[in-house]
């Protein structure tokens, strides 16, 4: 059964990719389905207190951030944060806030921030629209990290 949720954990990351770099819009059930299977993954490998303290702690932070850079985008580039950043970007931070704990979401987080922008650089030139497709950027790194680290087993993701 673990497996099958695996599978669609993936399948709908890919999704997330796809429709991301084509449309530039990701359906909304795509996120809900990978926040849910996430953080049932993590539900099951830790007690309801650290669970909820962790997850807590992980939204606060993105609460922080997306503060700070919403500050950033009206001063200094003069839009407002929905012109910055998609809902879709945003929805996808909260589904990893929501899937692993504090220490591992830091790193995946920052990672997949760096991987998505060497990729956008990488790939900038091949792209018909020139705003980012961050989420979709966001789900190939998690998409590769979670199916080799299932496939491999190099550490466990929701140990800290």
């Amino acid at each position: 059964m673990l497996l099958i949720l695996k599978i669609v954990c993936l399948c709908c990351l890919i999704a997330i990719i796809a429709q991301d770099f084509r449309e530039r819009s990701v359906y909304a059930w795509l996120f809900i389905c990978v926040g849910i299977l996430l953080s049932l993954f993590y539900f099951f490998e830790t007690s309801t207190f650290m669970y909820l303290l962790n997850i807590g702690i992980n939204i606060g932070t993105l609460i922080i951030i997306l503060s700070i850079l919403h500050l950033y985008a009206i001063f200094k580039i003069g839009q407002p944060l929905s012109q910055v950043l998609g809902l879709g970007d945003i929805l996808f931070f909260i589904v990893i806030a929501v899937g692993f704990p504090i220490p591992i979401f830091y790193v995946l987080f920052s990672f997949s921030l760096i991987f998505g922008l060497f990729l956008f650089l990488l790939l900038k030139p091949k792209l018909k629209e020139k705003n980012v497709p961050l989420a979709g950027l966001q789900a190939l790194f998690f998409t590769l990290i979670l199916s080799l680290n299932w496939t491999f087993k190099f550490t466990n993701l929701y140990m800290y």
